[in-house]
């Protein structure tokens, strides 16, 4: 339950509890020897996050770079840790999987609450510093409603993508006991505005999917069709408000659009850096397709194509590939790309065939936002997809 909340809001103290949960699983084991060990099915993501570890751990073998190889390992140990804690855990052992899932949900709210008080303060005084010809003019100060200077917790993209899961939570039966109706709406408000706020391309796409599901999902039920349909059409009607007022909402489409032709070098915009990471990282791949460079070597392997082909910024920011497919296969060739495959598309189509909606949409925004970010390079990725796909095997064994 400390997990779920603490995943929003303090990524640096979720080690912590992630240890106190391994030493909760033991002592369990330990006091019930005699339970039944539990097996995690093959279309579960599990098997494949350990077996995701374990070529990590083989790729050190051809590589240069052990120092930056044992802290990917760090980084990533918690995609081997669950399936252990999994396997422990005895059979006979209850834990209320919908209440952490309500628990994060709340969480989350409560998140984009603080950040948009926050942001209000801010905003609150530099207005009063500018009325007193205290403050020179500069750059515009509604920023502090977007992006890095909004999301106080997380970077934006991981954030939107929170704040995505926890509404599909709310309206796909994860937390199984409805939230109150008027506390349902304002939590998905909530949700939506700090979706739209974070300004991520990819967390407005991903709202819109988990929006339209949504409603489609509760078209038999009038009210909930009817609330639903008031938060996505104020959202929407905020959204096109935003675009046409503040050039850092629509700068984003712009910097998309641009990013469709020849590659820029130069350009230090985000759409465009990041297919100049894809670039890289399908060179990489295209070169080693068997075994990539090794774990170890990803990240001096991308930032010497950069500098080769004079991608000045991903050069001098250090970028990874900002796909973890891409990111995959540049360092462990065919073999990684299929595992990270295999991770997220298996269970996916397993819940189609269950018809389960709370477990489709978990994987479907975790394919959309692993397509554009390296997630599994950075603990709020790995941490999240580690615990979360660990709760919903445990709730599918129940």
């Amino acid at each position: 339950m400390l997990l779920a909340v603490a995943l929003p809001f303090a990524v640096q103290v979720i080690p912590l509890f992630i240890l106190l949960i391994a030493v909760a699983v033991v002592a369990l084991r330990i006091k019930q020897g005699g339970g039944c060990w539990r097996r995690p099915s093959l279309a579960s993501a599990m098997p494949w996050m350990a077996l995701f570890y374990g070529l990590h751990v083989l790729g050190m073998a051809w590589s240069s770079n052990t120092a930056f190889g044992a802290f990917d390992l760090e980084i990533k140990a918690a995609l081997l840790l669950f399936p252990v804690l999994l396997w422990l855990l005895p059979s006979n052992t209850g834990l209320d999987v919908p209440r952490t899932w309500r628990v994060f949900a709340l969480a989350n709210a409560a998140v984009v609450l603080i950040c948009l008080v926050t942001a209000i303060w801010h905003f609150g005084q530099e207005w009063v510093l500018r009325e007193h010809g205290e403050l020179p003019e500069g750059a515009p100060w509604t920023n502090h409603f977007f992006e890095s200077r909004f999301s106080l917790f997380l970077h934006p993209s991981y954030m939107a993508m929170y704040l995505c899961i926890a509404l599909a939570t709310l309206h796909f039966g994860g937390t199984e006991k409805p939230v109150h109706r008027n506390l349902g709406s304002v939590v998905t408000a909530l949700l939506v505005l700090g979706v739209i706020l974070c300004n991520s391309k990819m967390g407005w796409l991903t709202l819109a999917v988990v929006i339209g599901m949504a409603i489609l999902g509760t078209w038999k039920d009038l009210a909930s069709r009817r609330r639903l349909l008031i938060t996505s059409g104020v959202g929407l009607a905020l959204f096109v408000v935003l675009f046409m007022a503040f050039p850092t909402v629509s700068g984003k489409i712009t910097q998309a659009s641009n990013a469709t032709g020849a590659i820029d070098p130069a350009s230090d915009q985000s759409s465009a850096l990041r297919r100049m990471a894809w670039d890289a990282a399908t060179d990489l791949f295209s070169e080693q397709p068997l075994t990539g460079v090794g774990t170890g070597d990803i990240k001096d392997a991308l930032i010497e194509v950069y500098h080769v082909k004079g991608y000045v910024h991903p050069e001098a920011k250090r970028m990874n590939a900002h796909s973890q497919f891409l990111q995959s296969a540049a360092a462990l060739g065919i073999p990684g790309l299929l595992t990270v495959f295999a991770m997220i598309l298996l269970p996916l189509l397993h819940a189609v065939y269950n018809r389960d909606r709370q477990g489709f949409a978990f994987w479907l925004i975790i394919m959309l936002n692993w397509s554009v970010e390296s997630m599994a390079e950075v603990q709020a990725g790995v941490l999240f997809v580690a615990f979360f796909a660990w709760l919903l095997e445990l709730h599918r064994q129940i």
